[in-house]
This record gives C-alpha cells, structure tokens and sequence, in this order.
C-alpha cells in the first residue's frame, strides 16, 4: 500500500476546486468526533446540529451546545470535538470567490477588510441571537444548493454567502482588530510555526531544545509558554501526533506496528502500545480490527 504522506499543520486538502472552491463536509455517527488543531487560508463555517461540542480556536476554547453556527477565520488555529451522538457540517471556501470584479462600496466596506484580515468574523452564533433564524436559514439554503453543479445553484449559494456578510455586518458582528491583537496574532503564528516543525519532525527524537530553537527561545521558558497557549505540555501534544499519524498507518497500511511504531517515533513498543491505548481507549491491533470491520461493513 502507499506510504502516509507526511504534513504539515497547515491542511493541504483542496476544498472544492479551482472552478468552484467551496465544499462542504458533514459527521453524523453514534460516536466521538474530533477534528485535531490544524489551520488553512480559507474561512469555514460550521454548523453544530445536534449535540455538545468543544470547539479550540486561537488557544481559546469554547464549550458550546446545539444548535449554534461557529465561525472560523482565514489562518485561524482551529480543532473541533463533540461528543457521541453528536452531528455537525461545514461549508468551507476560500473569501476571494466573493470579491466583485468592478470594486464597490459593499466590497471597500465588507469583503476587502476580511480578504485583508484587519476584520475577522465573530465566533460562535446561536439561537439566543437576533439574527439566528435569518442565518441558521442561509446556511440550509447553502447546503442544498452545494449539492449540485449547476450554474444557476453557485451562483445562488454565493448570493446566500454574501447574505450572511450582509446579517453580520448589519448587526455588527464583525470583530475589528485593534493593537492588543497585534500580540495574539504574533502568539498564534509562532504556535503554527512550532507545531508545524512537530509535524515535520515527529518521527524522529524531539527534544525541548529543539522546540525552543524554532522559535529562537530558552527551554524552560518555551514549555511554560506552550503550555499556556496549548493547554497541555510540549510531550503530550508531540504524543497526540505520534498516535494519530500511527492510527493513520493502521487504518490505511499493512505494515507491521513495530515499523509504524517506529516510523512514529517510538523506539519502545511497549511505551508506543501504552500511549497508544491512552489515547485511542484500544490496543493498536485491535484499532486496526475495528477501522477493517468497518470498512468491510461499508464495502458489503
């Protein structure tokens, strides 16, 4: 089978395509569901339909019940977790498809201050909110129109996506970016840049040292500020990596565990089955098991 490709946390993925670059993804199961930290240029908007979620953006986490539509802007750090039962979906497109070529007021006012990100969206609405019914009814015309090809349905859903600026802005919703965002936004790009080197790295020996060097910093106080913006140590996040690059190989190669283990960054396959189990609640055979079952499940 092909090997896992390696990347970065920055996504690669291509959402929509180059004629059309809007997609829309969905998740409804009797399980968890998580969407590990991870960025991309363009900006998503995501719809919690049923359930409770926990939503990491920028090292700030928000802990929010359905149904409620989260923003999520350009660059933005971003990870989603929600719990069993829950079901969500997201639209995510790149801004630039609604700028007009003949520029206006609406695009002066509106789309140029988000294309250049001195405005981000707000982060969570819900139906506690005025504008909830006109926006929450929108995003449901979005989704039925994303489905089909024609012409005539894309140029529907980019009049209800500007729709949604106009809601926004209407209601001053809009978030300006002002001098004390100047360091959030210096702390967010050096958090991209360190777990981005993780990525790159985790297959071999990463010491604190090393971490620290990325971003020109003293060890001890490099850990103190990790943690304080990632919530947990420089380790626990390297091994949440290690995990799920390894649950990766699993689901999607034959290889032997002590090779993906050590592909992984494990030189102990006792340690990498322990850390392992942590975090996946199972023993890798028995992950790999359960990912078989369930695409022979869907194959029958």
């Amino acid at each position: 089978m092909d090997k896992v490709n390696k990347i970065d946390l920055k996504e690669e993925a291509v959402h929509g395509t180059v004629k059309f670059p809007l997609a829309v993804y969905r998740y409804a199961g009797e399980g968890d569901f998580t969407v590990k930290l991870h960025w991309h240029e363009e900006t998503e908007i995501i719809y919690l339909k049923k359930g409770r979620f926990c939503i990491d953006i920028n090292m700030q986490k928000y802990r929010i019940n359905s149904p409620a539509l989260f923003f999520v802007s350009s660059g933005d750090i971003h990870g989603l977790y929600g719990e069993k039962g829950c079901e969500e979906s997201a639209v995510v497109f790149d801004m630039k498809m609604l700028s007009f070529e003949h520029y206006d007021s609406v695009q002066h006012q509106m789309v140029s201050p988000l294309l250049k990100r001195s405005v981000q969206f707000p982060g969570a609405v819900t139906e506690k909110d005025d504008m909830w019914e006109e926006l929450a009814g929108l995003y449901g015309k979005i989704l039925a129109e994303a489905e089909r090809e024609a012409p005539e349905a894309r140029m529907r859903v980019k009049a209800y996506l500007l729709q949604i600026l106009a809601c926004l802005y209407g209601h001053g919703k809009f978030v300006h970016m002002d001098s004390n965002m100047d360091y959030d936004g210096k702390k967010i790009e050096n958090i991209k840049k360190v777990l981005g080197w993780i990525q790159e790295n985790y297959g071999r020996r990463i010491t604190n040292q090393d971490m620290a060097a990325v971003l020109q910093m003293n060890p001890q106080y490099f850990c103190r500020y990790f943690k304080r913006a990632m919530g947990k140590t420089p380790t626990e996040y390297i091994n949440e990596v290690r995990v799920e690059k390894a649950a990766e190989y699993l689901y999607r190669t034959d290889r032997k565990i002590i090779d993906i283990a050590l592909e992984c960054g494990y030189d102990n396959i006792g340690y990498f089955i322990k850390r392992f189990k942590e975090e996946k609640g199972m023993l890798p055979s028995e992950y790999r098991r359960s990912q078989n079952s369930i695409i022979n499940g869907q194959n029958g």
